[in-house]
């Protein structure tokens, strides 16, 4: 496998943790633009008001979905584990039965209790009768590690989609005028004029003067969204990437199941290891990414 491909990188995890404080950010922010207006209004200003936008409604939620996300990934990686397992010892254990028998010999006459998984507590479907049964469990599992690595993408796709209405809003908020009768001050501006307004932000301002503030935090903000664009393609790749493995290691599996003698049934049980290592390894660089 080429790791060098799919690898996540510090500056990918940073982008994807300053997105997160981002989200959480929004409400305090949004929360103060009144307080701006009213301070404005208070000048001798007329009053100017902001619509609200049902697109700023799920900021939290999303942020709470990426702060899940590594425990997510982390029970995905535990089944997968588990998983991968049980095939490293079916593997193995055909292999001794093997060396104990011959390679012709048929499936038909090999007892699928001396296999550790013909004890498993649990079963996908139904309990086995032979080895093409315990195959075909082995399949089933990896079935639905396809449904947990799917779930995990879902989450990844629907927070850069939500990001593009977000960026929308959140523009518009800062360019707004903060009262009817000028076109100046911007919001964004008015923010930073008062350290109660302020937003929070891991951000090493060049200048204490509001406009240079506001305008820094901006920008700052604007590349933010790019970030979180090209991170959120290489995680989907990524998950996609590893889901064809997984994909790789059930097609070999199925036609492990149709095998008649121990010696075909070692030569797909090996193409299925070998995808199962690579998928593992992927699975296990993605959470060790998010543990960082």
């Amino acid at each position: 496998m080429n790791t060098l491909a799919y690898e996540l990188g510090a500056a990918q995890r940073r982008t994807l943790d300053r997105y997160t404080n981002f989200l959480s950010s929004l409400h305090p922010t949004f929360n103060n633009i009144p307080l701006v207006f009213e301070r404005r209004r208070t000048s001798g200003h007329q009053l100017a008001v902001l619509a609200s936008d049902s697109r700023l409604n799920n900021a939290s939620f999303n942020a709470r979905y990426l702060q899940a996300f590594w425990q997510r990934t982390e029970e995905a990686r535990r089944l997968c584990s588990t998983f991968v397992a049980d095939l490293a010892t079916f593997t193995a254990e055909t292999l001794e039965i093997t060396r104990n028998t011959s390679r012709n010999e048929p499936l038909s006459q090999v007892d699928f209790n001396l296999y550790s998984l013909s004890r498993s507590p649990t079963w996908k479907l139904f309990p086995p009768t032979d080895v093409p049964d315990l195959v075909h469990e082995l399949a089933l599992r990896f079935c639905s590690l396809r449904a947990a690595i799917r779930q995990l993408k879902y989450t990844i796709v629907e927070v850069h989609d939500e990001s593009f209405g977000l960026k929308s809003v959140f523009v518009r908020a800062m360019d707004h005028r903060t009262c009817q009768c000028h076109t100046q001050p911007t919001v964004v501006e008015e923010l930073f004029r008062e350290a109660r307004t302020t937003p929070v932000w891991d951000v090493a301002y060049s200048s204490a003067d509001p406009l240079v503030r506001g305008a820094e935090y901006k920008t700052d903000i604007a590349g933010l969204f790019n970030g979180l664009a090209s991170v959120s393609s290489h995680i989907s790749v990524f998950l996609e990437e590893t889901g064809l493995r997984i994909d790789t290691v059930f097609n070999e599996l199925l036609k492990a199941e149709r095998a008649s003698k121990l010696g075909e049934l070692n030569f797909q049980l090996a193409a299925a290891k070998e995808g199962a290592d690579e998928f593992m390894a992927m699975i296990n660089h993605l959470e060790a990414w998010l543990r960082k």
